[in-house]
């Protein structure tokens, strides 16, 4: 019962888990379709006050075609003067006290940029008082007036046309198109390249801006769904270690007892056989027992950040004699583990964590080796060695052994059992004595773990 709650808290935790993941990547898209949007905006409002100001290039260019045609008529003035007379409207700005008055009159004179202003009424001036006059546009004049003039106001289009109207220009789809009308009336069109560079170019601190904050974003929301994951990886794979490490411990305890109650309470001094058999039962299930309390003590590493050394001198000859020793009782198996150990080779090193280092790749050689097991261990004061003739490591695996509550799959040795934190506890104590450790392997050919001691003198 207990079991199905957990799975069915599980379920509900990555039900929620994953509607929440869904509402965020759907704020995500909406603020970005809405960062899209008020940029499409923004460059329409700058392009129309580009658009704005083509046109007073456009006007002033018509003022500089006007007046070279009137003087070349000969109706200016001695020294090529053209003298216009201009009327200002007074302003009506006094009779406006609130915001709701001005929506209520007219777009008044009095409200126009002055330049516009006056740029309108000397255009309309020229045309009334010379247009009848002087014949027809000259286009080309007109149209160097107003490329110099675009240039000069910091554009530079790479075509620049005036057709008059009715006549007839062949142009492509992407070109601005300035109608230029004086009172309402068409005069005639301007054509030019959009200005697309100008734009982007105001535009780039506002785009840059908000591409680094979206791949910011990005790739902050995509690093925290890895970590959560991998949390949740890890907090599932905790769990399966907690229930199959109870489960685990219940067996060889009970077979234990089982067998020393036997004997306490149906003592039989003259039945060797039978005490033999239930002793070596207890022996065997409290070694495996000894195993177990291994991989306990590795979990617990990793709550122990600042677990500091207590180290000593050893000798390793002696040392690993008696480790591999004890692991031959534990077998249950042909065991064959050779020694090669320099004479006189020592290192300073916590004899616990040590010993628990070298006895966890004693055990998984034994374990994932076939039933006759070859094991070579080549010592020396640089560091030790342990070879065997076990099935061997799939290479893609390599690089995640030493991972926490990782297994290497193998799915032809169902029938061995591990939790996944035999070799992180290995890493970890290599790591706090400061010292190497590296692997080689190849599958069903065997496994070779090297542990390089770091000495006094080489830091």
């Amino acid at each position: 019962m207990a079991w199905n709650s957990r799975i069915l808290s599980s379920f509900v935790g990555m039900k929620h888990f994953k509607v929440i993941l869904t509402a965020i990547c759907l704020i995500f898209i909406a603020l970005f379709t809405a960062n899209v949007i008020f940029m499409v905006q923004l460059y329409e409002s700058i392009k129309e006050r580009y658009i704005s100001d083509v046109e007073q290039c456009l006007n002033r260019a018509d003022h500089i075609e006007m007046i070279d045609r009137i003087v070349d008529a000969g109706f200016g003035a001695d020294d090529d003067v053209v003298w216009i007379q201009l009327g200002l409207q007074k302003s009506d700005v006094d009779d406006i006290e609130s915001i709701e008055d001005l929506y209520q009159k007219d777009y008044s004179q009095g409200y126009r940029r002055v330049d516009r202003q006056l740029l309108r009424i000397v255009t309309q001036y020229l045309h009334d008082h010379y247009g009848d006059s002087l014949g027809e546009l000259n286009v080309g004049r007109m149209e160097k007036a107003f490329r110099l003039d675009l240039n000069y106001s910091g554009f530079y289009p790479e075509s620049v046309h005036i057709v008059e109207p009715g006549a007839t220009f062949e142009h492509a789809d992407d070109l601005w198109e300035i109608v230029y009308r004086i009172d309402d009336d068409l005069t005639y069109y301007a054509y030019i390249s959009p200005l697309t560079g100008n734009i982007l170019g105001e535009m780039s601190g506002v785009i840059v801006t908000s591409v680094l904050i979206a791949l910011a974003l990005m790739a902050g929301f995509g690093y925290l769904i890895y970590v959560i994951r991998q949390q949740r990886t890890i907090e599932e794979m905790k769990d399966d270690f907690t229930n199959n490490m109870t489960h685990e411990l219940k067996t060889p305890i009970a077979i234990a007892y089982a067998a020393n109650d036997s004997l306490l309470q149906f003592p039989e001094s003259a039945n060797e056989e039978r005490t033999k058999r239930y002793l070596t039962a207890a022996l065997d299930q409290l070694s495996k027992l000894a195993g177990l309390v291994e991989n306990i003590l590795a979990m617990s590493m990793e709550r122990r950040r600042h677990l500091t050394m207590a180290k000593e001198k050893i000798v390793l000859d002696t040392f690993l004699r008696a480790i591999i020793e004890q692991q031959k009782l534990r077998a249950g198996k042909v065991c064959d583990i050779t020694l090669e150990c320099g004479e006189g080779a020592t290192v300073e090193a916590d004899p616990t964590h040590f010993s628990n280092v070298i006895s966890n790749l004693l055990d998984n050689s034994i374990k994932y080796s076939g039933q006759e097991v070859s094991i070579s261990i080549k010592a020396d004061s640089d560091g030790v060695t342990v070879t065997d003739n076990g099935i061997g490591i799939p290479e893609r695996s390599l690089r995640n052994i030493f991972d926490k509550f990782y297994r290497v799959p193998h799915g032809n040795r169902s029938d061995v059992r591990g939790y996944g934190i035999g070799l992180y506890y290995v890493k970890t104590v290599v790591d706090k004595h400061g010292w190497d450790i590296t692997v080689t392997s190849k599958v069903g050919k065997g496994s070779a773990f090297t542990i390089k001691f770091t000495r006094e003198n080489e830091r």
